[in-house]
């Protein structure tokens, strides 16, 4: 302690002789201060592989997606603009996330993005919210199954209402989807017509029906037609249907297009692809019908684009779809734009004593402007 104390005074006496020197120069530049947090930018170009990122050591982990599943060395992985922790559906590790900062200053009353604040905030203009304490999150979210063949809430599940008072499921024709097959080939359009679920009755899924407008392969016009239709007896089960067949098929290999499963407190709908099955399966939407029903192509649009990049397969996620991290096509442009969410991430839920970060997403393409390229800083909080 006594050699600090000399050191200390050593210190000072050799800055007051500075001050007092004459010369050309008696101020020296301020030193940057060290920066509090990390920062990378991933290359999640490609359209299959996610890319493993440790929080801890800042280090891209080179795994392969068979490798992952069995690794609790990564906590963050990307894929263009999917994001999922490793937890629940998507990995071994107990890790979870929470929003801490949803940026409720980029959208409006009604949830509709604000293009001008979209378009003009920055990484600089946004730091302050990151670097903002951060209250603890009332709860935490596990990674799961995530489909594009779902809607907004528990009562308004895209393709069915649930009504709460009643317990009854019943079929929401307002919505429709675009549906790329298992083989990868051919397209449909598809929307609910019938549902007969009386959740608290004991009688299953008494009755369903879906309709297709179909795309066959080669072509790129919905030429024809396809329904699905059964039921799921009260012990649950599943059923899947090919469209190019308009049959029911075996919920295995390529052939299936759409499945739908009821399983205990379970309901769903999945594609063909991803995460859901073997298949080449994807899904865009949701549309409002009124809408996609005008169109001739489920492969390209009414002014004549491409949709094809469009489609989405199932994937799992978590917090990142719940509160998501972007706006998508404010200008016309096709562009994606950060909102500057700030997120909560939980390294180990099952030990208090683990990292926890701030994590915000801050860009998604290169110095080229090519895509799938997503910037990011964190900090621990803990």
């Amino acid at each position: 302690m006594k050699l600090m104390y000399q050191e200390a005074l050593a210190v000072l006496a050799a800055s007051a002789l500075l001050a007092g020197c004459g010369g050309a120069s008696t101020t020296q530049d301020a030193e940057p201060q060290e920066q509090n947090y990390s920062e990378r930018q991933l290359d999640a170009s490609d359209n299959t592989d996610y890319v493993y990122l440790n929080l801890d050591t800042n280090t891209e982990l080179s795994l392969t997606a068979e490798q992952a599943a069995s690794s609790t060395d990564w906590h963050v992985a990307f894929r263009r603009f999917s994001v999922q922790l490793n937890g629940g559906a998507s990995g071994p590790g107990a890790v979870v996330g929470a929003i801490a900062d949803a940026q409720t200053d980029f959208y409006d009353a009604g949830g509709d993005p604000l293009i001008s604040v979209f378009t003009n905030a920055t990484p600089e203009s946004e730091l302050g919210a990151f670097e903002a304490t951060l209250a603890a999150p009332g709860s935490w979210t596990t990674d799961s199954v995530v489909t594009q063949l779902r809607g907004t809430s528990s009562t308004d599940g895209g393709w069915y209402f649930y009504n709460p008072m009643n317990g009854v499921m019943s079929a929401n024709t307002e919505n429709g989807w675009l549906i790329r097959s298992g083989e990868g080939n051919s397209y449909a359009r598809m929307r609910a017509q019938e549902l007969t679920f009386a959740t608290r009755s004991g009688n299953g899924v008494e009755s369903f029906e879906f309709a297709f407008d179909v795309q066959v392969p080669g072509t790129d016009q919905l030429t024809g037609s396809a329904t699905f239709s059964g039921s799921i007896p009260p012990a649950g089960g599943e059923v899947c249907f090919d469209f190019d067949a308009d049959a029911n098929v075996a919920c295995s290999g390529p052939l299936w297009d759409l499945k739908i499963a009821f399983f205990g407190r379970d309901f769903y709908l999945r594609s063909n692809g991803g995460v859901s099955g073997a298949g080449a399966g994807a899904v865009f939407g949701p549309f409002e019908w009124d809408e996609i029903s005008s169109w001739t192509s489920a492969t390209i649009e009414p002014s004549g684009s491409s949709v094809v990049a469009r489609y989405q397969e199932d994937v799992t996620s978590g917090i990142f779809d719940e509160s998501s991290w972007y706006a998508y096509n404010l200008t016309g442009a096709h562009r994606l734009w950060p909102n500057y969410a700030v997120y909560l991430i939980d390294t180990n839920q099952a030990d208090d004593a683990a990292p926890r970060y701030a994590l915000q997403i801050t860009g998604y393409y290169d110095a080229t402007g090519a895509s799938g390229y997503p910037r990011l800083r964190w900090r621990r909080v803990n």
